[in-house]
């Protein structure tokens, strides 16, 4: 999974952090924001075959938000743990011993780091002005 640095908003998260349960609520609806645009781009680069059947690039997931080492942030698309319907899809984005990787949902991340974090740098003003 790839992950963005969020650059040159350590002032302003600070500023979000210090509002408390107002402040997950202006992050939730940041990371919501920009997840969806990931999540579109992935919708658009997953593989999909030719098979009349549910594809993976229909059921990607966002997850809810999570903290590590004192960070907000969420995941989106496959996970190495995944075991759903669609497990798969992990196996298109990491490779496997037989199959190499195709990176298409890190690859959704990178293409739109300038906009996820001009998304996130947006909601987070727009939530400390109201």
């Amino acid at each position: 999974m790839a992950r963005i640095d969020l650059e040159g908003m350590q002032e302003l998260i600070d500023k979000v952090n210090k509002l408390g349960a107002r402040g997950n609520s202006i992050k939730k609806k940041a990371l919501d924001k920009a997840g969806e645009l990931v999540k579109r781009s992935m919708e658009n680069n997953a593989p999909v075959s030719n098979l009349n059947k549910k594809h993976m690039a229909d059921n990607i997931k966002i997850s809810d938000i999570e903290k590590e080492n004192g960070v907000d942030f969420i995941e989106i698309g496959p996970n190495k743990g995944d075991n759903s319907e669609f497990f798969y899809s992990k196996f298109t984005e990491f490779g496997t011993s037989t199959q190499p990787a195709q990176h298409w949902a890190e690859n959704s991340v990178l293409e739109n780091k300038r906009e996820i974090n001009q998304i996130i740098a947006d909601e987070l003003k727009r939530g400390l002005e109201e």
